[in-house]
């Protein structure tokens, strides 16, 4: 499949909410539980969730996150942004303790999600996203990227349901180091700019 991937402010938030939409496993987090902390999640809705995930995409410089077009359809989500506005991970006592940069560097990006649809799965589509948002994070000056993949031997080759953070062997393609195992099987990874 050919896959083009545009930052979310460009493809639009009818785009995003496709995405969001096409997958169980969106339908309730709608990319919010890396951005919230847990006592302000507790007090969202799903209602309330799409409509901070739309305020953000249409407001945020730089802007969150890029979506995956596949015949001009949208295929694929990306939740990528300066890790200073990353709040859930922020809070991580496991993710401070582990990460090589210190918690208020603007230049470390989080690259938190990588959605994919299970009809769009083993397409590309995962890996496209991955490649534009490295590029998208250096475009806006990153000088490194952090992630919290999963990693799939942890789990005897499972992926968790609602899964949407992409693994570790298609981070370590992408040139990614892991640091520490973090709960739920997931990992944290870096990689400077």
């Amino acid at each position: 499949m050919d896959v083009r991937v545009l930052p979310a402010t460009e493809a639009g938030w009818d785009a995003v909410d496709t995405v969001m939409q096409a997958d169980a496993s969106s339908r309730n987090c709608l990319c919010q539980f890396h951005i919230l902390e847990n006592a302000d999640a507790r007090r969202t809705t799903r209602e309330s969730r799409r409509d901070l995930l739309r305020e953000q995409v249409r407001s945020l410089d730089p802007p969150r996150g890029l979506v995956a077009f596949g015949a001009d359809a949208p295929v694929g989500w990306c939740g990528v942004e300066p890790r200073v506005r990353v709040r859930h991970v922020l809070a991580s006592r496991l993710v401070r303790a582990h990460s090589p940069y210190a918690a208020d560097d603007p230049g470390v990006w989080a690259i938190y999600c990588i959605l994919v649809p299970p009809a769009r799965r083993r397409a590309g589509v995962g890996a496209a996203l991955l490649t534009a948002a490295l590029d998208h994070a250096l475009e806006h000056g990153a000088t490194a990227l952090e992630a919290y993949p999963v990693d799939t031997s942890r789990r005897g080759g499972e992926l968790p349901a609602g899964f949407s953070t992409g693994t570790v062997a298609m981070f370590d393609r992408h040139g990614f180091a892991a640091v520490a195992a973090l709960p739920s099987a997931r990992t944290l990874m870096y990689r400077l700019a």
